[in-house]
């Protein structure tokens, strides 16, 4: 009898374990981590904004390049890139878009030291290599945010916790 019931205790002991194996598996599998935060509409267009007065400029420069240096148009980047950022640290799990526009603040700000020290006419090839170097940045960008759109979420994160 003390046989059957120590067989009978390793049953349920393995039975036991099997079902703590079978429900881990299932929540394991229902529970999906992110290490990144959700798609975030507004840095999109963002950058994609930022991008086209970047264009704008640089073609400006190479086509007319007695440009004289535009203040007003670094403050505009600078302030736009600012808000982003800001915007970009304020959501939860963004720290590698904060990168990526600190990132493409140093070009901004690479470009405009070399072209408030330049005399004019402002060389075409540093015009081409500035625009090569902001749009490796704003693809970069543009390509994680495109991601996490087909992730899935196409809605804009909230900057507000809501329970549910």
């Amino acid at each position: 009898m003390q046989r059957t019931h120590l067989q009978l205790q390793k049953r349920t002991s393995v039975m036991a374990r099997i079902a703590a194996l079978v429900f881990a598996a299932l929540l394991l599998a229902s529970c999906a981590v992110r290490f990144i935060g959700d798609y975030d509409d507004t840095i999109d267009k963002g950058v994609t904004d930022i991008q086209q007065k970047a264009e704008l400029y640089l073609s400006k420069l190479q086509s007319s390049p007695n440009t004289p240096y535009d203040q007003d148009f670094y403050d505009d980047i600078n302030s736009r890139l600012a808000v982003l950022k800001s915007r970009a640290s304020s959501l939860p799990k963004y720290p590698i878009v904060v990168e990526q526009l600190t990132n493409l603040k140093s070009q901004f700000d690479t470009l405009q030291k070399l072209d408030k020290g330049s005399a004019r006419p402002f060389p075409s090839a540093a015009a081409t290599d500035a625009e090569s170097a902001i749009a490796i940045s704003v693809e970069s960008i543009l390509k994680l945010e495109l991601a996490l759109k087909a992730r899935g979420n196409a809605t804009p994160p909230s900057l507000t916790r809501t329970s549910k």
